[in-house]
């Protein structure tokens, strides 16, 4: 008998070895991950990495995925994995989990990566972007493919913009979280800064379609150079002069047809 239970321990520790080790490469491919497509797939399912995930537009590919399975999410009708990756120049985390029904939900996000890169959302031919992106998602929540829960800050540190006219901005920070407005949920961005040749103070509302509205005031203070101030005169029907002196710019659109 004690053979018997020997053999069974070794056939049960063999399973569980081989189902642990399974490559992921071999099994992925099989799975419904989208509108996800995954290249260059190393590892086993629990514990492996992608050279590269893409998601369709406006999403941005991410390279350099590691990934570690969490089966106990599989309790609660999930599945779920920690995850590390590059975009944008930068390094990201956060446990992502999947419900069967395909609902996405992130948390205790985090990323860390430079502000140049902030050029192809924000296009000014004649600025570039320095300092350093801070970013921590509390939680986000996709259902259908729709953003549906987003909430976290947003900070740029060291914030200066470069080009004909130069501008240190300081530490500039959005808070965003998920509100209603009128019935209809929104997101709301609260956009504020400190220590800069700018007084920034501005609002931006998306709802879970993409549609945007922006509202910012830009006043110079006391560091402000005389070329900035010029800089943001030049502006007219984009940036309206207020009577305290601020410039206001007022945008709407949808992200998805952000460049």
């Amino acid at each position: 008998m004690k053979v018997l239970g020997y053999f069974f321990l070794f056939l049960v520790a063999f399973v569980v070895s081989v189902i642990w080790k399974f490559p992921a490469a071999g099994i992925l491919p099989h799975v419904n991950i989208k509108p996800l497509s995954v290249a260059g797939v190393t590892g086993s399912v629990w514990n492996g990495s992608a050279d590269q995930v893409i998601a369709p537009p406006p999403a941005l590919p991410v390279s350099n995925v590691e990934w570690r399975f969490q089966p106990v999410a599989l309790l609660s009708g999930k599945t779920a994995a920690n995850l590390d990756f590059e975009v944008l120049g930068g390094n990201g985390s956060g446990n992502v989990a999947r419900g069967f029904a395909g609902d996405i939900t992130v948390t205790g996000g985090s990323y860390r990566g430079p502000a140049a890169n902030l050029a192809q959302f924000l296009p000014l031919p004649v600025a570039d972007f320095e300092g350093q992106l801070l970013a921590d998602i509390e939680n986000l929540e996709l259902k259908n493919n729709l953003l549906t829960t987003a909430k976290g800050t947003v900070i740029w540190s060291d914030a200066l913009v470069t080009g004909l006219v130069e501008a240190k901005l300081g530490q500039v920070v959005l808070d965003f979280e998920p509100e209603s407005i009128d019935g209809q949920a929104v997101h709301v961005g609260k956009l504020t800064n400190s220590d800069g040749d700018l007084d920034i103070k501005g609002d931006v509302q998306i709802d879970i379609n993409g549609n945007y509205r922006a509202d910012v005031r830009l006043k110079p203070t006391a560091t402000a150079s005389a070329g900035l101030t010029g800089a943001l005169g030049s502006l007219g029907p984009i940036a309206k002069r207020e009577s305290d002196g601020s410039y206001r710019i007022r945008n709407n659109g949808n992200i998805r047809n952000l460049k």
